[in-house]
């Protein structure tokens, strides 16, 4: 079996197998071209044993002279710091060797598949850890060895491709192709296992305000793949199956969008919305707080549309009461069963008159205001006082009506003097401002006043209840 020598030739020279070579190869008695100038005569052939020892002699020196240049160069080289970041510190060494990986053993940091040494600008050394990556894609289950390399290039090298809607998770969060694979910045070993999901988009429809579209997406859910597909929603948006549902292929979502209302209630402005088709069942579907008796403007039967203005009118019916108090009159009537000077009074009373209303108001402003009904309680009732008008002996003239005045009860001197005062004893006296007889008793006090019996009959009634004050003018 042929060896190589150090320097990868085969050796010349007596005992080389290339010697060997010519000397079995040629006839007996030729020479070589070594012999060439020299006599015919050549050497006998050292033995195979001694052949292999000098050969395994020359590879041995050669080897420990190749150490030894190894050995001078290391000690020639000076020793160097060289500073180490690796999983989330930074350690320190010195070494005069010029390989990274080296230089990492040294500091006693084992590499483990996958991991890589790099130089960094301020030439410090960064040991980049390889994390295990689970890949999950199209229902099977890959573990891989990666560093902080891209989503895209994970994949690249799976050999998965991505279509258009497809989405990627790390870690159970969606994250761009572009993002690294590795949870942790600058290369460190992830705190926690790694997981990449390539989730397939699956086709749906969408029937938005009745009108369908056919979409892709590899959300979740049909909140996620709405928003995923640029379907906003909106306040009071009515979404069939709920948001929650998981996404299936062939499902089909209904999307309602709400149109807002702006309704005036009595204490305030709010903004409704609603899918309702009128205003009166936007209004029952808001839950907006309504008054126990309203009307709308417009009509709760119009149909609803973006931006309608909604005037909710507060209504409020009451009854008010009113009351007036109606004030008796006193009547003289004569009475022919009773003598002159005497009198009969028949007590009346004070009345109450009740008006009731129905009152209408709207937020607060008076509408209308009807009599609804009216009545007395009590009934008003007059006080008749009857004097007597019995025949008597007539006065000697018509001015004297003493005897007469003086059948009352009172001061018959001072009765005389007030009615001579006050009327000259005529009882068809009358005063412009209405006070009429022989006592100038006012006119609304009672009738047949210019009678004088009737008239005297009156100012005795003024004086019990008055006394003389009723006639200040007079004595």
């Amino acid at each position: 079996m042929p060896f190589l020598d150090a320097v990868g030739r085969y050796p010349e020279g007596p005992g080389s197998e290339e010697t060997y070579r010519r000397t079995v190869n040629e006839p007996p008695g030729a020479a070589g071209p070594h012999a060439r100038g020299r006599a015919s005569t050549s050497a006998a052939p050292l033995p195979r044993t001694t052949r292999l020892l000098a050969r395994r002699a020359r590879l041995h020196i050669a080897g420990l002279a190749a150490l030894g240049l190894i050995v001078l160069l290391a000690l020639a080289l000076p020793f160097r710091t060289v500073r180490i970041a690796v999983d989330g510190t930074t350690l320190t060494t010195h070494s005069r060797s010029m390989n990274e990986n080296a230089i990492v053993a040294q500091a006693g940091i084992t590499l483990r598949p996958g991991d890589r040494v790099a130089t960094q600008d301020n030439g410090a050394l960064a040991v980049q850890r390889a994390a295990d990556v689970t890949l999950s894609v199209d229902g099977k289950t890959y573990l891989v060895r990666a560093r902080s390399e891209t989503i895209v290039e994970l994949l690249a090298k799976a050999g998965v491709a991505l279509g258009a809607d497809d989405s990627v998770l790390r870690n159970g969060v969606f994250v761009t192709t572009s993002a690294s694979v590795t949870a942790t910045a600058g290369g460190g070993i992830a705190a926690q296992p790694l997981a990449v999901e390539v989730r397939r988009a699956v086709p749906f429809s969408v029937v938005e305000n009745g009108q369908e579209l056919q979409l892709r997406s590899s959300r979740g859910t049909i909140a996620t793949a709405l928003r995923d597909v640029g379907v906003r929603l909106g306040a009071g948006d009515h979404v069939q199956p709920p948001l929650d549902t998981q996404l299936t292929a062939g499902l089909q979502v209904h999307v309602d969008h709400a149109r807002e209302l702006l309704v005036t209630l009595p204490e305030g402005k709010s903004t409704v919305y609603s899918i309702a088709s009128t205003v009166g069942e936007a209004l029952t579907d808001s839950g907006v707080p309504l008054p126990a008796d309203y009307r709308v403007e417009p009509l709760e039967d119009t149909l609803v549309s973006a931006g309608l203005a909604v005037h909710v009118i507060g209504v409020s019916q009451a009854q008010e009461l009113e009351t007036e108090r109606i004030q008796s009159y006193v009547v003289y009537e004569p009475d022919p069963t009773l003598p002159r000077g005497a009198q009969r009074v028949v007590e009346g009373q004070d009345g109450v008159h009740y008006r009731q209303y129905q009152v209408v108001a709207e937020d607060g402003a008076l509408v209308s205001r009807e009599l609804a009904a009216e009545w007395y309680d009590p009934e008003p009732i007059d006080t008749f006082v009857y004097y007597g008008t019995a025949p008597a002996a007539v006065p000697a003239t018509t001015g004297d009506w003493q005897d007469l005045v003086c059948s009352y009860d009172w001061d018959c001197t001072w009765a005389t003097a007030v009615m001579m005062c006050e009327s000259g004893g005529n009882p068809d006296a009358y005063n412009p401002q209405g006070y009429v007889g022989l006592f100038q008793i006012w006119e609304g006090f009672g009738a047949n006043l210019r009678d004088p019996a009737t008239n005297i009959a009156a100012a005795y009634s003024l004086y019990q209840s008055g006394g003389p004050g009723n006639w200040p003018n007079c004595p």
